[in-house]
Parts: structure tokens; C-alpha cells; sequence
């Protein structure tokens, strides 16, 4: 499709202009307390041959000299949020250690860390995820949360670490490299740091096998035709930038009328691209977030 170069011109601004705010000290200090005010998701303990990791001392604000690396994915982004969250408390031994062997990489290890204080290195797994939960497909409530484009599933997630990444530990091609760091494989314990936004369907009660993640709701998720039941003049939206999905929706924002929102998402739905909105109430002056699942 030709466009004028003008309007070439005037996208091009606009996107330089959206990545100068989008990497501002402000924007990504609102990501990076998203970040942490977002719950841990918790599993039942016989599920996982491993522990669970918990952030106990952290600084709340980013150092005034914090860069994002771009471009970077959003996982990428919370990985690099969680290095400024641990070193408070400890050392980051190693970030993002590939194990390659005959040129073929058979895993990574998020980060490799130890307390400041001493004490035994963690090889720690963190993950961080957005899913819906679809009561239809049955099972356990880890059976039934999905990624947004229904292509990423908890329990398979759970199975990858089970199976694959905890495990690589013990493969003999590991051995060289934590001979590098000056570690020995039996020292180190395994931890798994999980955080997670849960979305529910519209008007959907929990059952009481669904407990296990009631903390980690964020919100509902809509499908098209369920979107019009929230075409009511007190209620504002806005769509932000998948960077923005872990902060929380703020004042300043820019919020429309259901008119336009409904739009600009329906083109995004027929992409078959789930999507998350912020939402603002008038009469009630409460700021919320959901999905607009494409499927």
C-alpha cells in the first residue's frame, strides 16, 4: 500500500516519540512497580519437585541511572526488572547462561544467584505470564489456564521446568560451566519465582477447586460480543502498548469513549490478537484492566 511521504514522515515521529516515552525513567518505573506488585502464583507443593522462590527485601524504585536494553521482548523486560529486584539481597552470579554443546544450545538457566549473606547458590527460574482461565477444558485449575492466544498452557509450562529446564542441571555438558563460576552442581538448590495476571471470564464464580490463584486475578476477558455490554457513557478506555501490560492504569492516561475503543480493538480481534485495555469508571473513579480475546 503507498503512503504520501508525509504521512511516512508523521508515523515515523510518532514512533520515535512513543519509544522516548515508552523507555522514560517514569514509564519504566511504573512497569517496574507493576512488576513487583504483581502476585506470585501459588501451586500445591506435590505438584513441583522444586521450592518456590520469594522476594523478601527489594527497592521499590529503580536507580536514577536505569536503562532498558531495546529491543527486548516483554519476558525479557521482566527478567531485567527481577536483576534490579535481587540485587538488594544478592549477588546475580549469572543471568541467562546458555548451555551449548556441539554448537546446539540445550537450555538456559535464568539467573544463578547467592545471598550477600552466604549461604548455599540458587539457580533460579523465573516466569512470567498472562493467562485466561477456560473452566471448559476441564481438569485441575492448572489444567485450565491458558495463554491470551490460546497457544501457551500452565501445565505444560510446568511440565517444561519439571522435565526439561530444572533437570539440565545434571547434564554432564553443564558441568564446564559451572566449573567457570567456581560452582559444584550438589551446592545448588533450585527455586522457581512464577508471577502471574489471571483473567477470568465475564460474571464467571470461582469453584472451590479454583482457589489456588485467586490472589493473581487482574481482571475479566471479554469476547467481541461481550465487549457492547460495557457501552455505557460513565466508562473510558484505552489500549496500551504491550510494554505496558504489567503497569497499572493511571490517570494521565488518554481514555476514549467506547465508540472509538470498540474500533480500534475489533481490527486488533480480527488480527486474532488477544489484547488487554484499561478501563475507567466516571461514576466511580476506579481504574481497571481486562482482555479482549480474539477467540
Amino acid at each position: 500500500m503507498w503512503f504520501p511521504s508525509f504521512v511516512i514522515a508523521e508515523i515515523a515521529i510518532y514512533h520515535q516519540i512513543y519509544l522516548i516515552e515508552l523507555n522514560s525513567h517514569s514509564s519504566l518505573q511504573r512497569q517496574y512497580t507493576g512488576f513487583l506488585k504483581t502476585p506470585v502464583l501459588r501451586f500445591i507443593k506435590s505438584d513441583l519437585p522444586y521450592g518456590l522462590f520469594k522476594l523478601n527485601n527489594y527497592p521499590e524504585a529503580l536507580p536514577e541511572d536505569f536503562k532498558m536494553p531495546h529491543p527486548i521482548r516483554l519476558g525479557q523486560r521482566m527478567e531485567v526488572f527481577m536483576e534490579v529486584a535481587l540485587n538488594q539481597e544478592y549477588q546475580v552470579l549469572s543471568k541467562n547462561l546458555q548451555i551449548i554443546h556441539e554448537k546446539r544450545t540445550l537450555g538456559e538457566f535464568d539467573f544463578i544467584i547467592q545471598s550477600k549473606e552466604g549461604g548455599r547458590p540458587i539457580h533460579l527460574e523465573m516466569v512470567y505470564k498472562f493467562y485466561f482461565l477456560r473452566p471448559e477444558l476441564g481438569g485441575d485449575w492448572i489444567d485450565q489456564l491458558q495463554g491470551p492466544n490460546a497457544r501457551d498452557h500452565l501445565r505444560f509450562k510446568l511440565e517444561k521446568m519439571q522435565t526439561h529446564q530444572f533437570p539440565l542441571l545434571y547434564q554432564p555438558e553443564t558441568l564446564p560451566y559451572l566449573n567457570e563460576l567456581g560452582l559444584k552442581r550438589d551446592e545448588l538448590k533450585q527455586l522457581l519465582f512464577f508471577k502471574a495476571q489471571i483473567f477470568v471470564p465475564v460474571h464467571h464464580s470461582l469453584s472451590s477447586n479454583q482457589s489456588g490463584f485467586t490472589e493473581a486475578i487482574s481482571g475479566y476477558y471479554y469476547r467481541l460480543q461481550e465487549l457492547k455490554s460495557l457501552d455505557r457513557p460513565e466508562l473510558y478506555f484505552y489500549i496500551p502498548f504491550k510494554n505496558d501490560w504489567v503497569a497499572q492504569p493511571e490517570e494521565a492516561t488518554l481514555f476514549e469513549p467506547f465508540e472509538v475503543f470498540y474500533k480500534k480493538i475489533s481490527v486488533t480481534l480480527k488480527e486474532q490478537r488477544s489484547v488487554l485495555f484499561w478501563m475507567y469508571s466516571a461514576e466511580t473513579q476506579e481504574f481497571k484492566r481486562h482482555f479482549a480475546s480474539w477467540w
